[in-house]
């Protein structure tokens, strides 16, 4: 068993593997397997107790806890991807492992989290950082049911690789025993908090007049041909007058929306960032590159064929599919497949869906990132037109809303999604954003009711309550 392992043996292993490959310090990697465990539970366990966490799951893929930072940077302005590479080669380059993997997915991880646009040329200042890069020093990873802990740190020769092994060790004890160390519900938890639901339909509400004249400069915009298509988001901004039960959030989204990705960046107690994405830009393991057109959107409870019928939802998608092959075209990939178009649903929101697969020997991550963000999922066609439009009709910085986040591996496989369908708790405030995609044949009143199901998907999991 996987919890049979001792420290002395332990010990032992590490520090022959030390002697072979460590001249007396350097950032070392260590690596161990763990008896598969609940995400939840662990984080719960440790989300308090460090000033950083990430956390990522995927129903089908690799699922990862990061928590606080061993190597990082964070920059604003730009060159923000060709710097995340930089920092990528350098500490991959630099980083020495102590451990021998027994999967593939155990592979140390670097993650980011990219803003929306650098914002450069924007009166709109952004709170966040164009890029934010990171090592993690504890990171805690699964997939299907295997589950290994993994801890990275600068050593200067045994002593302190001693206190690293102990540290490690006694992280693993804890992840072992979490399941005794916290309260096991059985269910959800079903509070309700109808003055904050009051809240948001008010602000909601509020916000409809400002955002009709913009969806309809949008609108317009197309009609002239100055665009095809554009992605245009409104924000509200509540009071959250309880605490933020990041977890519990978590468990609901991933009980009522089981094809997303669940994701949290937390800066900071007071700045998170926390949401259930429907949407991979793409994901990289060598040698299988899959990207995702996803565009064209309907409740679940519809008739999923007004969707595949819908001239205007089409046109949306088409705009998506186009600009994904030509960015792969870009990268000199031609040998790809399309699945055909189908209906996916992500709890009350469903989406038209076209997946593209290819073979490559290899592919830099970033490279693909500067080509493909933002696609016109999130901004439009032309993509520098729509998004001088955007940044002029829209009355707040995107931030980190719609913008890539994900994780590159040692090997070089990686994973980004676009961070929608998700909130940012900043201040004892909660910031809701959603957009949608209008091109030819748009009906404003049809727009704004799709911004509405979008808020409404994400604020009745975070309150667990929908006033009727």
């Amino acid at each position: 068993m996987k919890n049979d392992l001792n420290l002395t043996d332990f010990l032992k292993d590490v520090f022959s593997s030390f002697d072979k490959k460590v001249e007396n310090s350097g950032l070392v990697s260590i690596c161990v397997d763990i008896p598969c465990i609940d995400l939840f539970h662990v984080y719960e366990l440790f989300i308090n107790k460090y000033p950083f966490s990430s956390f990522w799951e995927e129903s089908d893929g690799v699922s990862y806890i990061a928590l606080e930072k061993c190597k990082y940077v964070t920059l604003d302005g730009p060159k923000r991807f060709e710097v995340a590479k930089e920092f990528n080669s350098e500490n991959f380059k630099n980083l020495i492992n102590l451990t021998n993997e027994s999967h593939n997915s155990a592979l140390s991880k670097i993650i980011y989290l990219f803003s929306f646009s650098e914002n450069l040329n924007n009166n709109l200042s952004s709170d966040v950082p164009s890029l934010e890069a990171i090592l993690p020093k504890i990171l805690i990873i699964k997939n299907d049911k295997n589950c290994w802990l993994r801890i990275n740190g600068h050593v200067e020769g045994k002593s302190s690789l001693r206190t690293l092994i102990e540290e490690i060790w006694t992280i693993r004890n804890q992840v072992i025993n979490s399941g005794s160390e916290l309260i096991k519900s059985s269910g959800l938890k079903t509070s309700f908090d109808f003055p904050i639901i009051d809240d948001f339909l008010c602000s909601l509400e509020n916000s409809k007049t400002s955002l009709k004249k913009v969806v309809n400069k949008g609108i317009q915009l197309v009609e002239k041909r100055i665009l095809e298509k554009i992605v245009l988001a409104n924000r509200i901004k509540i009071k959250l007058k309880n605490k933020l039960d990041l977890v519990e959030i978590l468990k609901r989204l991933k009980k009522n929306q089981p094809n997303t990705c669940r994701y949290v960046w937390k800066r900071n107690s007071k700045d998170i960032l926390f949401g259930a994405s429907p949407e991979k830009l793409f994901s990289f393991t060598k040698p299988n590159l899959t990207l995702e057109a996803l565009a064209g959107t309907i409740s679940t409870n519809s008739n999923f064929m007004k969707l595949l019928k819908s001239t205007k939802d089409l046109k949306e998608h088409d705009y998506v599919l186009q600009y994904l092959i030509t960015c792969l075209e870009v990268s000199k990939i031609t040998n790809f497949k399309k699945s055909d178009i189908k209906v996916n649903s992500f709890g009350d929101i469903s989406h038209l869906q076209t997946l593209i697969f290819s073979k490559v020997e290899d592919i830099c991550p970033f490279e693909l990132l500067k080509n493909l963000h933002p696609s016109p999922a999130v901004c439009g066609y032309p993509k520098s037109a729509a998004l001088d439009w955007i940044n002029t009709l829209e009355s707040f910085p995107r931030g980190n809303y719609a913008s890539p986040m994900g994780w590159v591996d040692a090997s070089g496989n990686a994973s980004f999604l676009l961070a929608i369908r998700g909130a940012r708790y900043i201040e004892e405030n909660i910031e809701f954003t959603a957009g949608s995609g209008i091109v030819s044949g748009s009906v404003l009143e049809k727009e704004i009711d799709e911004i509405k199901l979008k808020f409404e998907s994400i604020v009745k999991q975070i309150f667990f309550a929908k006033k009727s």
